[in-house]
């Protein structure tokens, strides 16, 4: 009788083993299901003016086959972060939907780029790894214009000075757009196409952007036009 009963003491122990090794098995697909999102190997080796592969966005302008991934040229590394900048203008959207005078902090495509853009280009793993950081207001060293307040953003458009700070020349510059950006009506030509900037242009109704050339155009346009080509600039934590 004794050694029925350590028997049965033995079969249970070993069942409760094996029930939490089941557990543990468990738990340990489900964390490795939350952290599948580890960034591609290529961004944390990538350098200055490399081009990774971040997010996905739709660019041939052919809904059937899904989004393509979407491809940034890394403008400067910090430590365990990179500045990006898309490779190509991926949408084509007015500075702000009302002409009227607005800046940066203002302007209803700052909520676009960190509301209907990030939503549609980025997973909720991605998002984590953009980083929110300090936007300033850079000024138009050109005209004298207000450039409003400093922002909180995840996604923006590089300032003039940026622009001529991270691009060695005009032709660095230059971009085309996507086939997308394209139908939704961004100016385009052989050379490029028109791109936006966060500055404001001659006065405030207007936004600076750069030209077909690469040229910045620091007078700017109305924002409210439609077709100013849009290329996001982020931050990706790599230490995340």
């Amino acid at each position: 009788m004794k050694k029925f009963f350590f028997m049965a003491a033995l079969l249970l122990a070993l069942s409760i083993m094996v029930s939490l090794s089941a557990c543990a098995f468990s738990g340990k697909e489900s964390f490795d299901e939350e952290s599948s999102s580890h960034l591609d190997e290529a961004l944390y080796n990538a350098d200055v003016g490399d081009t990774v592969y971040f997010g996905t966005y739709e660019q041939d302008n052919d809904t059937s086959d899904g989004k393509e991934d979407i491809e940034w040229i890394v403008l400067a590394k910090e430590k365990d972060r990179i500045l990006v900048i898309s490779k190509y203008a991926l949408d084509s959207q007015a500075y702000n939907t009302k002409f009227k005078d607005v800046t940066w902090e203002e302007c209803s495509l700052r909520r676009w780029l960190n509301g209907s853009f990030m939503t549609a280009a980025f997973t909720k793993a991605d998002q984590a790894h953009i980083l929110t950081v300090t936007v300033t207001a850079d000024k138009n060293p050109e005209v004298d214009s207000s450039p409003g307040n400093d922002t909180q953003d995840q996604v923006f458009l590089l300032s003039i000075a940026e622009a001529e700070k991270y691009f060695c020349s005009d032709s660095a510059r230059q971009c085309e757009a996507t086939a997308y950006a394209e139908a939704q009506r961004a100016t385009v030509s052989d050379t490029g196409c028109v791109w936006w900037l966060r500055s404001p242009g001659i006065n405030s109704d207007c936004a600076a952007f750069v030209k077909l050339d690469g040229s910045v155009y620091y007078y700017g346009d109305w924002v409210s036009y439609v077709t100013g080509g849009v290329r996001p600039a982020l931050w990706i934590d790599l230490g995340y």
